[in-house]
């Protein structure tokens, strides 16, 4: 018999909004004694405002952007078919969704491996919802190129299928570039096409716009070093 991966998101915002655990989830987490994490530091932290004892037994194997190649998760395949259930938990948001994990998640299916996803704070899904744009139809692309020139022509070919098919055009950047990318998107994108800015969500500091990109260049915001979700789409106004 084999154990459950557990896909455990963690807070955007303080640690303390911990409310979207359901009391099932919150036992489940407490008496887990193996996870995955990208930081074991921030893990720790989150479990003890969980409740967890944090007993000497716990097991941490940290699975971030600086070690995927050093990981062998044949290792974790054959606790979890030993009947040891794992935690897999996000640094700030939903685990595999523009956060490691998902190739973990896929050995598990292909090795008959239970995957349960706990109730998720997604960011994502916040700024959709609340952004006004299309929500039927939209697209995640993660993080954008990191060169200057063939992102700039990334979000033209964005905007362009956005004006076409109608999709909302979703992604996301590192805090400390925030306020480069929302520059850049005022000076790329085309003056009627809408813009959402969420930025720090579900914190004292949200903040959530969708304007014009003609409107967005009167109006005055700091972003440098926020957390933000961008979302534009090229639509007709009515």
């Amino acid at each position: 018999m084999s154990g459950i991966l557990y896909l455990i998101p963690s807070p955007i915002g303080s640690i303390k909004e911990v409310d979207y655990l359901t009391q099932s989830n919150t036992e489940i987490l407490q008496n887990l004694k193996y996870f995955i994490v990208e930081s074991e530091k921030t893990a720790r932290a989150f479990l003890h405002y969980c409740g967890h004892n944090l007993d000497d037994n716990l097991n941490f194997i940290e699975y971030n952007e600086h070690n995927f190649n050093k990981i062998n998760i044949d290792d974790w395949l054959k606790i979890l078919k030993s009947n040891n259930s794992i935690g897999l938990i996000s640094e700030a948001g939903t685990p595999c969704i523009a956060d490691p994990g998902s190739e973990i998640v896929l050995r598990a299916h292909l090795n008959d491996i239970e995957v349960y996803p706990f109730a998720i704070p997604s960011s994502i899904t916040m700024a959709l919802m609340s952004s006004g744009l299309n929500g039927q139809k939209f697209s995640f692309h993660g993080y954008l190129d990191k060169n200057v020139n063939k992102l700039r022509q990334q979000i033209k070919i964005l905007e362009r299928e956005s004006r076409l098919s109608g999709y909302s055009q979703i992604f996301m950047e590192v805090p400390y570039k925030s306020q480069k990318i929302f520059d850049l998107l005022l000076n790329t994108l085309k003056s009627d096409t809408f813009l959402c800015v969420a930025a720090e969500l579900n914190t004292s500091e949200q903040f959530i716009k969708t304007k014009q990109i003609k409107s967005w260049k009167n109006f005055q915001v700091e972003l440098n070093k926020k957390r933000c979700i961008f979302i534009f789409q090229n639509k007709n106004y009515f």
